[in-house]
């Protein structure tokens, strides 16, 4: 295991954190949260400072999770109701400010247009930000909690978002806006072997090699099978990738081969979900065909944000996760 940068934390999973061979990674202070976005290479060396965050104005102790245009190498995010870009080092300038602005963002490959959400009491309203032009476009509004809008890798006419909410308590958790419309991507009801109940899901990301997101079945949820998913917008059935009684969030290599986990306690401990979790988190590799897995890391996984996160590098070589404090890589 290498340790990338310490006081460090990594964006949010499904938002793009590389630009060549370079990761975009938060400066986080406990008890005060964000203080600053860096760029440093994938061998820990080499940090710069793309920006200095400066504490929010409500005293909120957050993280900042910039999201980077896989094509292009800009840079956006969201923090205390202000849209930054930054273009490099010490380039970040605010494009777009909004009262109750979510703290997650998705920026296109191409580095054109951002897409964020307001909340205004019940409703919460899509918006696209043209980089260019500075002009803003409504795409849509949900009259409940919808959060964590991320762009399609594999088709970025497809944009992901979830209904947000206690997951045992939302049946429709995974969805996407495409052509004007809404789908729903995953039936957790159809999935259930219980009649009349629904598996609990979250933590969605979507897939670069198709058209479909990846999506954990939590181990605290009554239903099952549990574990980890593939689903897709285009009436393809959901499969079943890897049960599991503890994962909890995931990513996908880029070819599709391999997926990440990490945990709700040990995954060698009986139980499932947080039942005898103890602080523990593991990190797993889940071989995609077969559904094989092999744990990589033992880490710590306490409240929001301090969970590892796990990622894979975009050469998918590298496992990347949050560790206690600071970010560790793993060879593959």
């Amino acid at each position: 295991m290498r340790i990338v940068a310490t006081g460090a934390h990594l964006t949010y999973p499904h938002a793009n954190g590389f630009h060549g061979d370079r990761l975009l990674l938060a400066r986080y202070e406990p008890g005060l949260g964000a203080t600053a976005v860096i760029s440093v290479g994938l061998d820990g060396q080499d940090e710069r400072l793309v920006a200095a965050i400066a504490p929010r104005r409500d005293g909120a102790v957050r993280p900042v999770y910039p999201d980077v245009a896989e094509d292009a190498g800009r840079a956006a995010w969201v923090w205390d109701d202000a849209l930054y870009v930054a273009d490099g080092p010490g380039g970040a300038e605010i494009v777009h400010t909004a009262a109750h602005l979510q703290d997650v963002c998705a920026i296109t490959r191409d580095g054109g247009s951002v897409v964020v959400v307001r909340e205004t009491g019940k409703e919460c309203i899509f918006l696209r930000v043209d980089l260019d032009t500075g002009a803003v476009t409504e795409l849509f509004t949900r009259d409940w909690h919808a959060n964590h809008p991320h762009h399609s890798p594999f088709d970025e006419s497809w944009l992901a978002y979830a209904h947000e909410g206690p997951a045992l308590e939302t049946p429709d958790r995974v969805w996407a806006w495409h052509d004007g419309g809404h789908v729903q991507v995953l039936d957790q009801a159809a999935i259930s072997a219980e009649p009349d109940a629904f598996v609990a899901v979250g933590h969605e990301r979507w897939l670069h090699h198709d058209l479909g997101a990846a999506v954990v079945a939590y181990g605290d949820s009554a239903a099952g099978p549990r574990g980890l998913y593939f689903a897709h917008p285009d009436g393809r059935p959901p499969r079943l990738v890897a049960a599991g009684e503890r994962l909890w969030h995931c990513d996908v290599s880029r070819d599709g081969r391999w997926a990440v986990a990490d945990t709700t306690g040990p995954a060698d401990r009986p139980g499932r979900g947080w039942q005898d979790a103890g602080g523990v988190s593991d990190v797993l590799l889940i071989e995609v065909a077969t559904g094989h897995r092999v744990r990589l890391a033992r880490t710590t996984a306490t409240s929001h944000p301090d969970h590892p996160h796990p990622i894979f590098s975009p050469a998918g070589d590298e496992v990347l996760f949050n560790h206690q404090g600071s970010v560790a890589a793993i060879a593959l």
